[in-house]
């Protein structure tokens, strides 16, 4: 049980500075924002607005129902929603306990909208095992500021209840309950996925990777539709075994987080958009609209190629389906996705070898992407535990020039 003693000083009305005492004999300054009863919700909001590289959030009950989009459950989580599609990274626990006992037929089903609405939005979504209570309230915004405190993201709470909660500002204290959440990960329920997504593969070819007229352009000027768009063509090229492809606007949309309503069909334009620009941006496609609207599209690369998946391919390397399975493919933003994309190429080609070795330099200059852009995706893969990594070390009187890469496994 962590022990904690605070020393407070006012310094202006509703602010104080505080030093938090924990077990681990760890002293952590924080400046504190007292947000309790009717502040909360608007206060989080604008937190959840202002993040710019990640959100971490352990939550016990995230209550909503379809329709309420006028709640402050609603407005709560499509502000993480609103994050997660400006880039910043979202990862969140949500409880799945039983609430009667410990009978487990009765799950805490409460959590189930929320968690939908997160994973359709590409946010990092998992319940925790049934057998775990997760009664925490707790929100880490890019590695400083913390939120903490006893209200749940219901209305009863937000609205109702006497609850107390406070914004908690410094990045050593918020170190302290980024492990905490990190704890949760072993707890994670997995994720239902078919047998075959383990061995399933999709081929792509290499020189969408290795020509910078490509994906490396797409990373580099943020076509993330265009991106998205081709992979999911090759993947229905692999499961109908023909280069022309109808596309069915909704399942697409879907598929690359885009929002549909019916009253409007923006959705269809973002689709024929990301379509226009495989096709006279990158050549990678052809297609035809016809007086419908119907889009059929045509993969030039693969009209002629082997249908044959059994048999190796000069030129192409293998992904797995799991990527869409998992889930990948919404939770990773489109540097960590081109990353992953080239330590599945490395990795298929370093075969027998378990683990590849490659610097931040060399990879640069194979994929044509700077430096900085394929070690923030890397970083990202390790922290969703997806890439392995061994961290050279610089032997005694070795210059750091010397120093030999990285070693990474899948």
């Amino acid at each position: 049980m962590r022990i904690k003693k605070y020393i407070v000083n006012f310094f202006a009305a509703g602010i104080l500075t505080a030093v938090i005492f924990c077990a681990q004999a760890r002293a952590a300054s924080v400046e504190a924002v007292d947000i309790s009863g009717r502040s909360y919700a608007e206060s989080v909001v604008q937190e959840l607005n202002a993040a710019r590289e990640e959100i971490y959030v352990a939550m016990y009950s995230m209550y909503l129902r379809y329709g309420e989009e006028n709640s402050l459950v609603y407005k709560l989580v499509d502000a993480l929603i609103a994050a997660r599609r400006r880039g910043v990274f979202v990862r969140v626990y949500l409880d799945k306990s039983p609430v009667i006992g410990n009978d487990i037929r009765h799950l805490n089903k409460g959590n189930d909208i929320a968690y939908k609405m997160l994973k359709d939005a590409g946010a990092a979504v998992s319940f925790i095992q049934p057998a775990l209570k997760l009664h925490e309230k707790l929100i880490v915004i890019d590695g400083e500021t913390v939120i903490d405190g006893s209200t749940n993201w219901t209305e009863k709470a937000l609205l109702e209840n006497a609850e107390s909660a406070e914004i908690l500002r410094g990045k050593d204290f918020a170190k302290l309950k980024l492990a905490r959440i990190g704890e949760l990960e072993k707890y994670a329920a997995a994720p239902e996925v078919s047998p075959r997504a383990l061995l399933d593969k999709v081929r792509v070819r290499n020189s969408f990777l290795e020509e910078d007229r490509f994906a490396p352009m797409m990373v580099t000027v943020g076509d993330r539709y265009a991106f998205d768009l081709y992979l999911l063509l090759l993947r229905e090229f692999k499961e109908k075994g023909r280069a022309s492809i109808s596309i069915d606007y909704v399942k697409t949309a879907g598929q690359l987080g885009i929002k549909v309503e019916t009253k409007h069909s923006s959705y269809r334009r973002y689709i024929r958009w990301a379509a226009h620009k495989l096709k006279t941006r990158y050549g990678l496609i052809d297609y035809t609209i016809d007086k419908s609207g119907a889009l059929e599209v045509l993969l030039l690369d693969y009209a002629q190629a082997s249908k044959d998946y059994s048999m190796p391919e000069s030129g192409y390397f293998n992904l797995p389906i799991a990527y869409w399975e998992y889930g990948l493919d919404r939770q990773l933003l489109l540097r960590a996705k081109f990353a992953y994309m080239a330590a599945t190429y490395e990795q298929e080609i370093a075969r027998p070898r378990l683990w590849w070795r490659r610097g931040l330099k060399g990879l640069s200059e194979k994929y044509h992407i700077d430096e900085s852009t394929m070690d923030y995706g890397l970083r990202q893969l390790k922290k969703l535990d997806l890439i392995e990594v061994k961290h050279s070390r610089i032997k005694p009187g070795q210059d750091y020039k010397d120093r030999k890469p990285n070693e990474y496994r899948l």
